[in-house]
């Protein structure tokens, strides 16, 4: 049979199933899984399979759906085969997860399938997904933008799932089933014009073949190509994922200048990566195209989906959770001493009688004689001004900030030193040339922020 011949060479070429393994059947009862369950009883004896039925029962379709599950039941008895089953309720797992029917319905049938793994011990779980499926796939992302992580379509083997079917076209399938006088249940849905797919199915397809008559067949041989190059990217953007990332806490920090010297398309793959492994989202391409823009200095912080962020820090990108920045409770310092300024944050004053000392943002270097005692500390306020060092006149500090790249989620984080009522320190970036020790400062209080006790 044409038909097997496909699925064995299918099996073969993607390395699909081995033998001795336990396989889950995803069955549906529909006319997909049942031929896919015919084919693999086929091969059962060749490649030395052990076959286990899985149904989940939606609750989306009514009484068709319990008419399904039956179907199922009682198929399952027939061929003495042993059946998995669940039924869940979609409609109120979306309403409450706030997702599409269609998200939640797949979000559940693979919870449904990792349960049916560790609950069976199965190795390989088949799915009935066919060409035509593949074919339809694309043009959905297509229409929904997609790139080409979505344009691939579906693998014929991703982890423990694997897609005997991929090649097989509806036609073949229906004429199998014809021959093999399979019985099998319809889903009245399936024909319903309200939804996306059925209007691509039905409509688009039979358009586009009035352009192209083998539209189908030059489709399916497209996604391939692009799995097949996507895979190269994934490898490429994986090496300098794991080359770049600097994990700390719940975010991710990249090289800058790394980042720059990357091909745009394996930069952006990246950060798109980088969101993945934090949030475990697809990153959308409106958030891409602004974090493109803020590598290249052309744009502010990109606020992500799920309370995430992308930001500029000095010579690096930042992208992971928003993190709450330190507020720094008014107080005064210890001079000479040292003080908790915020949980695990210091700062050191001692008194040295010279100035000549390498230059360090966490090192402020003030004229002692011109202080007034003691220094208070505490985070910024609307309306601060300073005369940062090497100017002569006072400037906001939220317009120094800015200048500098600050993100705003950093900003209440960061220490205000003040002798009276003037600010003599933005802790970690500037000292105010008024208070600045010079060559001939006789006495030089030295501050230096820390983030653990000395």
């Amino acid at each position: 049979m044409e038909i097997l011949r496909k699925v064995r060479e299918t099996i073969s070429e993607f390395d699909l199933l081995s033998e001795g393994e336990r396989v889950g059947i995803g069955l549906s009862g529909g006319i997909d899984s049942v031929v896919l369950l015919d084919l693999l009883e086929h091969l059962k004896e060749e490649l030395k399979l052990e076959l286990h039925l899985l149904h989940l029962e939606h609750g989306i379709r009514g009484e068709e759906s319990k008419r399904d599950l039956e179907f199922v039941k009682k198929l399952a008895q027939e061929k003495n085969l042993s059946l998995f089953f669940k039924e869940v309720n979609v409609p109120f797992y979306a309403k409450k997860e706030k997702l599409s029917l269609e998200e939640a319905a797949r979000t559940l049938r693979y919870l449904f399938f990792e349960e049916a793994i560790k609950e069976l011990h199965l190795t390989k779980i088949a799915l009935a997904h066919t060409a035509d499926d593949q074919v339809e796939t694309f043009l959905l992302a297509l229409l929904r933008g997609a790139g080409f992580k979505g344009l691939k379509g579906m693998p014929p083997k991703r982890g423990p799932y694997v897609r005997p079917l991929i090649r097989v076209w509806k036609k073949e399938i229906e004429e199998y089933a014809l021959q093999r006088n399979l019985r099998y249940v319809i889903d009245s849905t399936n024909f319903e014009l309200s939804r996306l797919r059925n209007r691509i199915r039905f409509e688009l397809i039979e358009f586009l073949k009035t352009l192209n008559p083998r539209i189908k067949e030059r489709i399916l041989e497209m996604t391939e190509i692009l799995r097949q190059e996507n895979e190269v990217l994934d490898l490429m953007t994986e090496k300098h994922f794991k080359g770049l990332a600097q994990k700390e806490g719940k975010g991710i920090y990249f090289d800058l200048q790394a980042l720059k010297e990357l091909p745009q398309a394996i930069r952006i793959r990246v950060m798109a990566f980088a969101f993945r492994d934090l949030a475990g989202l697809d990153l959308p391409f409106r958030h891409r195209k602004s974090i493109e823009l803020l590598i290249k200095g052309k744009g502010s912080d990109v606020e992500l989906p799920r309370g995430f962020l992308a930001s500029r820090q000095g010579n690096k990108v930042y992208i992971g959770e928003k993190p709450e920045g330190l507020e720094i409770q008014p107080k005064e310092l210890q001079t000479p001493g040292v003080t908790e300024i915020a949980s695990g944050v210091f700062i050191e004053a001692t008194i040295i009688t010279t100035s000549d000392e390498k230059f360090s943002p966490e090192v402020a270097l003030l004229d002692l004689d011109k202080l007034i005692l003691p220094l208070k500390v505490r985070s910024p306020q609307e309306g601060d001004r300073f005369i940062p060092s090497g100017m002569s006149n006072k400037k906001k500090l939220q317009d120094f900030f800015v200048d500098l790249k600050v993100p705003r989620f950093l900003r209440k984080g960061i220490p205000i030193v003040l002798s009276g009522e003037e600010i003599c320190w933005v802790g970690g970036l500037r000292v105010d040339e008024r208070f600045r020790a010079k060559e001939n400062t006789q006495r030089v209080l030295k501050l230096r922020l820390i983030k653990e006790k000395p």
